[in-house]
């Protein structure tokens, strides 16, 4: 209780030939365990591990599963401790199949569930996923509604991160089952906050509202201050994004109280931060300022906390890793002293065997080896080091060009409108963008021009860097066309592109054929009126439970022999209508049982039979389409679909 641990080492040491003597195994377990923790505690990583591999390699001599397991698990906590999860992973597995290998379930339960926390760690949550479900069916069995509640929300956390909102509410419903059969006050806040999330991230705000409201009503009843901090603080920003600041500073100012109150610095960061939104949407700049300035200074203690606590983590596996690194080296020395000493032994031996003629025999051939293997390694040596030398050369010239290919798209991502910007004006759509490459010839635009709203599809000439860079002067036409030149028509904006685009490629001295398709949708908000133009790329749109087409010019923004204007359509105006803009990748990529390609017939099926999905479970559906289809094939060509619900 003094945390003075070396003591409690020493009184520990006194108890182990007790418990031995009475063949307590369990007690001596469990007073071993504790001595791990106070070497943790004391930062003696080394010392922990070694007790604990040492402890490991007892149990595997006389072949104890049951300890064996245990101590791997152990082993995979202590590197909890030292930021490893990748190594926590590596040991919980081993201990898994241990208990596996003894059917100890409860243990093979728990054991996912620790596997689970930390594939979340290294954002695979994929991963977490599988294990998660796997220790449910284990609690389910074990029939504890406790286990079973955290693993039911385990699962529906990770649904939500993998945006699978449907499964997500699913698990979570039976997380509030289980709320319901126990009455727990815990539970139900614990499921109502998640389930207010999962609509939060699907962007439904009503509902998300109403289940915020719950777990603000559980706190209530239960005088919690934790439940009351965390449910209005997230009703706080709820509201906000619901532009409805009165609520949201109402609720703000609860969760902000509360959190002084509990000297929680982290949540008084994030409702700072918020206020200072609030205040900054309803024009009270003073007190947005103050909460600016009480926020800044906040996140600077929270960093400053978790620059330590990194820090320490990270002296503590560096102190592990250097000992680690220095018993390898003695080993590695001993290991190579004791082989010489059996070389010489092995010798001796022989020479007094076969007297000393054949003694001076084996010296002489002895020598002569020596002398060859020694020409050998300095011939190897010489090699080892060029092939060394190459290596890092074409290892520093890959590290320049893909540092070369990052930089060049966060270049071409900053020509793509923010997704802020067309939920601001279009809330119902998805964008789904897939390069081939880091960078991409395909790209998405958007424009807003008083009530006129502007959004396309495009895919310039190629891909990759070539793509990229074409993309770039293609984009930067479509907006001196609005901007510089005023035009408002969707023909009229595709005939200057082309004009500008082959403006810039004919100052080549080298003739430049490239250009770009494109499906380019006005949308006229004010008089409810839409016009379409394009380039080779058709438009496809959903209404009256009908999949209809315009087809497009057929000329791209480029050098064409035959060039003519392009045709503005206007497309009658009806809510719940959607529109389809995409690029050929999509259609073009191969895969399926026979390797071929996904067709345009095919991919109009797809988005005809999801259509009445809400737009982000179409971008879903759609995108484990394309990824099932073309399985371990390349992917041939960029990928941009655009939906857009009116």
């Amino acid at each position: 209780d003094k945390d003075d641990y070396s003591k409690s080492i020493e009184y520990s040491n006194e108890l182990y030939p007790i418990y031995s003597e009475l063949k307590d195994t369990a007690k001596f377990e469990a007073e071993f365990s504790s001595v791990v923790s106070y070497l943790i505690k004391m930062r003696k990583t080394t010392s922990a591990f070694d007790s604990l591999i040492n402890r490991l390699k007892y149990y595997e001599k006389i072949g104890v599963k049951e300890y064996i397991a245990y101590y791997q698990s152990q082993i995979a906590r202590l590197f909890i401790s030292l930021n490893n999860p990748k190594k926590s992973i590596e040991y919980f597995q081993k201990s898994l199949n241990t208990f596996e290998e003894i059917n100890a379930k409860k243990d093979i339960a728990a054991t996912l569930a620790y596997l689970a926390s930390q594939y979340n760690e290294i954002n695979e949550p994929e991963k977490a996923l599988e294990a998660n479900l796997k220790s449910l069916k284990l609690f389910e069995e074990e029939n504890n509604p406790r286990k079973l509640s955290r693993a039911l929300f385990g699962i529906s956390t990770n649904y939500q991160k993998l945006r699978d909102y449907k499964n997500a509410l699913v698990y979570n419903e039976k997380c509030l089952v289980i709320a319901n059969e126990l009455n727990d006050k815990y539970l139900y806040h614990l499921a109502y906050i998640g389930r207010s999330d999962i609509f939060k991230s699907a962007k439904d705000y009503k509902s998300a509202e109403n289940f915020a409201l719950k777990s603000y009503n559980v706190a209530k009843e239960t005088k919690s201050k934790d439940f009351l901090r965390s449910s209005s603080a997230i009703l706080a920003e709820l509201y906000f994004e619901m532009k409805d600041y009165n609520l949201a500073l109402k609720y703000a100012s609860e969760s902000e109280s509360v959190a002084k109150e509990l000297k929680d610095i982290y949540t008084l960061s994030f409702i700072d931060k918020l206020l200072f939104k609030i205040h900054q949407q309803t024009k009270n700049f003073e007190k947005a300022l103050k909460f600016h300035l009480e926020y800044i200074k906040l996140n600077d203690s929270i960093n400053k906390i978790e620059r330590y606590s990194d820090l320490e983590k990270k002296e503590m596996q560096f102190e592990f890793e250097k000992n680690e690194a220095k018993k390898i080296l003695e080993q590695e020395k001993k290991d190579a002293l004791l082989n010489e000493e059996q070389h010489q032994q092995e010798i001796l031996r022989n020479s007094f065997i076969v007297g000393f003629l054949l003694l001076l025999i084996v010296i002489a051939l002895i020598y002569r080896s020596y002398r060859q293997k020694q020409k050998a390694n300095e011939e190897l040596f010489i090699k080892n080091d060029t092939i060394e030398k190459q290596k890092h050369l074409v290892e520093e010239k890959q590290k320049e060009i893909i540092e070369s290919i990052t930089y060049a798209k966060r270049l071409q991502e900053a020509i793509l409108p923010p997704q802020e910007f067309i939920d601001k004006h279009i809330p119902n759509n998805f964008i789904l963008y897939k390069p081939k490459d880091l960078v991409a010839g395909d790209f998405y635009w958007a424009e807003k021009i008083n009530d006129l709203f502007f959004i396309a599809a495009a895919d310039s000439t190629g891909h990759g860097v070539p793509g990229a860079m074409v993309s770039v002067v293609c984009s930067n036409a479509l907006n001196r066309t609005i901007k510089e030149f005023n035009l408002t028509t969707t023909a009229g904006i595709l005939d200057k592109a082309r004009e500008l685009v082959l403006e810039t490629f004919e100052k080549s001295t080298s003739e430049v054929k490239d250009g770009m398709d494109i499906s380019l949708l006005c949308i006229d908000i004010k008089n409810k009126s839409i016009f379409w133009s394009g380039a080779n790329n058709p438009l496809w749109y959903i209404q009256d439970n009908q999949l209809k087409e315009i087809k497009a010019d057929k000329q791209p923004i480029g050098k064409t022999e035959y060039p003519k204007p392009f045709t503005t359509h206007q497309i009658e105006y009806k809510e719940n209508t959607t529109f389809y803009l995409f690029t050929d990748g999509f259609a073009d990529q191969f895969g399926g049982p026979k390797g071929k390609k996904f067709k345009y017939k095919q991919f109009s099926d797809l988005l005809f039979k999801n259509k009445d999905l809400l737009q982000l479970e179409q971008s879903n559906i759609i995108y484990k389409a394309f990824t099932e289809w073309k399985g371990d094939l390349e992917q041939v060509d960029d990928v941009c679909v655009i939906g857009i619900k009116i």
